[in-house]
């Protein structure tokens, strides 16, 4: 235990499992190989900070709802009904309001074997160009569990995918917010995947992540 720095904490209640009760462990290990703890948490909470003014600016565009306001939603979704704006409006406010209570203990360094402490499997078949990883159902904690990948990434870019685009897809997964799916990864890539797929693509987290974002 010493050796990797793991400290018991002792127990936690979920709503993973109702009535459920998980040993907690902590890696105390830098969370981030290339940096200290503490410059990952200033980092972290800029890019938390950069999210939400994003979400809340395309909260705005779907207040207004003018003719490019719909064509932008259309663009990423395939539709821009009457249904999408209301499941964007709703999804896109619990996003900010998640986003928004994240503090530094909301994230955590991944690791295999304590990754089930929320309730939930371990995700192994996206391992390879994984950067971050949550469990829907963790709406206690909404932790974010951090995969080196995600350390190496760019903080921002406006047609890149990014640290404040990976919060945002990883926030966009809990179930109170809007349990999205990864039907298709990147950001360029779900530019079209809306016209093709409009069922899917409104439920895919890196679509949601794109529109709030992407510059065209």
């Amino acid at each position: 235990m010493a050796e990797q720095e793991f400290h018991y904490l002792g127990t936690i209640i979920t709503n993973a499992m109702e009535g459920s009760t998980h040993e907690f462990f902590v890696n105390s290990s830098p969370i981030c190989p290339n940096m200290t703890n503490r410059q990952f948490r200033t980092m972290v909470l800029k890019c938390r900070d950069n999210a939400v003014e994003l979400v809340q600016e395309r909260l705005k565009d779907l207040k207004r709802w003018s003719i490019s306001d719909r064509d932008r939603v259309e663009t990423w979704f395939g539709k821009s009904d009457d249904a999408t704006r209301a499941k964007l409006t709703n999804g896109l406010s619990a996003i900010a309001r998640v986003l928004q209570s994240l503090t530094e203990d909301n994230f955590v360094r991944w690791d295999s074997t304590r990754s089930m402490h929320i309730g939930c499997v371990p995700n192994a078949s996206n391992a390879v160009g994984a950067v971050a990883e949550v469990c829907a159902p963790d709406t206690a904690t909404h932790t974010i569990a951090i995969r080196e990948a995600f350390c190496e990434t760019r903080e921002f870019s406006w047609n890149k995918d990014s640290m404040v685009s990976t919060l945002i897809h990883e926030a966009s997964h809990f179930e109170d917010t809007m349990a999205t799916k990864d039907w298709q990864y990147f950001m360029v890539k779900c530019l079209p995947f809306g016209k093709v797929n409009p069922k899917k693509a409104i439920e895919n987290a890196d679509s949601v992540a794109g529109y709030v974002i992407y510059s065209m």
